[in-house]
């Protein structure tokens, strides 16, 4: 058998014909489904004397028919058939058949519930036009008019033609079903992976948000025993200073305890600014500040902080200008003297033997960058290190790590502030030979008009905070220190009347408020710190502020967001000081606010 035999034996030929004349019934019957003689004995007996294979004509298995006399029999009989799923191709519909439904109600009938029939309407008389026809059951392919009496050939044709039509119709219906299962189910598989994604990276979000609420959280609560820690420490090593030279040998542990706690405490202290920072960075609120300042001034700073370090390693240290360096430049100050502060401390830590050099240069084009090159002779690094330290809480190695400490975090820090200064920070080096780090940022020539100097000027600048000059302004103020923590509310209270001040204190807002009220008791200035309990700073000020009250209130906080500021601020503070304490900062802050 040819494989178009085969296809059309295979083909689900079911025809259907409406009609209340039995004679048509049979008509049909002799053209789709004509009668054979063939048995199996003959042919068996065309096998022997032919010597070949024998089979039926295809006709006679090419159309499966079944009838119907009345247009609601046909309906149920299409009904029955998909039910039962061995649907009709088509069907043979006559137009008159009383009583009851004719051919265009049947059709119609029909195709509202099982649209995918083909239609052949068969009729003697023109009951309806064409148009007639098409506005009823519309301008389809799906339907033909055939009139009688018809060609037994064009019968045969005919349904030949629309059963096989329909059979493609069904298998490109059933391709486009089995296209739909695998594209439902490769999207929801897509969409649950999707959803797995979005839960995943939301739940790092989550974990990264409760990071740095952390790390916010712990430089707060780290800042304020710091405040004690390096206070007595500073107090302590004046004071011992201050003891007659026959003091000297009986008192040199104590001399060195407290330096080895002031020095311990600096390194703390510029351990909680770096996580200050991160959480800074990671929350969007990092941000730079430029006013105009003097390079040469800034680079005299840098160089007083570190010097004494170099010297204490038995290290050469020196600044080199390059090139000629422009008067004043736009930048902020504060970060950038945190950039080289952390790079020079670095150098001096890495090296054991030999030299710190910093050198500097100026370029006026393609745009205005001043350079800054760290080099040292110290232990290096190998290529395939050199990216990693810039990583977060990265170090070269662990041996590194093991020998020489750090968090891994001033790097990274320092190269995101000279980014956020129009530059960046690279690095050169060798292991056993040294490494040389160079920063660049925008020097824009100042706005007209600009602030000079630090302006913003924060007291926990990495690594700087406590080494400031302890001479202070002699004060008379009349001060209420609103502290909880008495350690902090001892040291304070002690630096204040060490400067000539009356103090007062209360330990939250709410006893600040009453404090207040009295008419027997005038201050000059309110320390108020934000976070107590009871009342917090922010709370009380605000209270005093609804009633009037005019006195100056300087926040005194270990919260040192940029928007922490803003909020202190915004509920009356006239100041903002943040711990630990820069007595002389403190103190001339006092003195300004009470000046008559």
């Amino acid at each position: 058998m040819t494989t178009q035999m085969q296809d059309s034996a295979t083909l689900r030929r079911r025809v259907l014909v409406i009609d209340d004349n039995e004679a048509i019934h049979e008509d049909f019957r002799k053209i789709l489904v004509p009668a054979t003689a063939v048995t199996e004995e003959l042919l068996e007996f065309e096998s022997e004397l032919f010597g070949a294979d024998a089979s039926p004509p295809p006709l006679a298995r090419r159309f499966d028919l079944v009838t119907a006399q009345q247009g609601e029999e046909g309906y149920r009989r299409v009904a029955e058939a998909v039910a039962a799923d061995d649907p009709f191709a088509l069907a043979f519909v006559d137009m008159r058949m009383p009583p009851g439904w004719d051919g265009l109600e049947t059709i119609e009938r029909i195709w509202s519930d099982f649209p995918d029939i083909e239609m052949v309407i068969c009729t003697a008389f023109s009951d309806y036009s064409w148009e007639e026809t098409i506005a009823r059951l519309g301008n389809t392919d799906r339907l033909l008019i055939v009139k009688k009496p018809f060609d037994h050939v064009e019968i045969l044709q005919v349904a030949s033609a629309l059963s096989h039509k329909w059979h493609l119709q069904r298998q490109s219906q059933d391709l486009l079903d089995t296209l739909a299962d695998r594209v439902k189910a490769r999207t929801e598989e897509l969409e649950r992976a999707r959803d797995e994604l979005v839960a995943a990276r939301d739940a790092a979000e989550a974990a990264n948000r409760a990071k740095t609420v952390f790390l916010a959280k712990m430089s707060h609560e780290l800042r304020t025993p710091m405040t004690a820690i390096l206070g007595f420490a500073q107090e302590l090593e004046e004071r011992l200073a201050q003891l007659d030279d026959d003091a000297d040998v009986a008192l040199a542990f104590e001399r060195e305890a407290a330096a080895t706690i002031r020095r311990n405490a600096d390194h703390l202290i510029g351990l909680i600014g770096d996580l200050r920072d991160v959480a800074k960075f990671e929350q969007g609120r990092l941000v730079v500040h430029k006013v105009a300042c003097v390079p040469l001034e800034l680079l005299a700073d840098v160089t007083a902080m570190v010097v004494g370090k170099a010297q204490e390693r038995g290290l050469a240290y020196d600044v080199r200008c390059v090139t000629s360096l422009p008067g004043m430049i736009s930048t902020d100050p504060l970060r950038l003297r945190q950039i080289l502060l952390n790079l020079i401390d670095n150098a001096i830590k890495f090296t054991d033997e030999g030299r710190v050099e910093v050198r500097v240069s100026y370029a006026a084009e393609p745009e205005p960058l001043l350079r800054f090159e760290v080099v040292d002779t110290g232990i290096g690094m190998a290529p395939e290190v050199v990216e990693r330290v810039f990583q977060p809480f990265e170090q070269a190695d662990e041996s590194t790590n093991r020998r020489f400490g750090g968090s891994g975090l001033g790097l990274a820090i320092s190269r995101q502030l000279a980014r956020m200064l129009g530059g960046d920070i690279t690095v050169r080096s060798e292991p056993g030979k040294g490494s040389t780090f160079e920063v660049t940022i925008v020097a824009e020539a100042p706005a007209e008009g600009a602030a000079q100097g630090d302006a913003g000027r924060d007291a926990s600048a990495p690594r700087a905070a406590g080494r400031q000059s302890a001479t202070s302004p002699k004060l008379s103020a009349r001060v209420l220190l609103v502290e909880d923590g008495p350690d902090n509310q001892r040291l304070i209270a002690h630096l204040l009347r060490k400067a000539g001040c009356t103090v007062d204190i209360a330990e939250n807002g709410a006893v600040c408020l009453d404090r207040m009220a009295d008419p027997e008791q005038a201050f000059d200035i309110v320390l108020m710190d934000m976070q107590m309990p009871v009342m917090g700073g922010i709370e009380a000020t605000r209270m005093l502020r609804e009633r009037g009250v005019t006195t100056p209130i300087i926040a005194l906080t270990a919260n040192a967001m940029a928007s922490d500021e803003e909020a202190c601020r915004a509920a009356g503070c006239d100041g903002f000081l943040t711990k630990p304490i820069d007595r002389r900062r403190l103190l001339e802050a006092i003195a300004e606010k009470c000046a008559p």
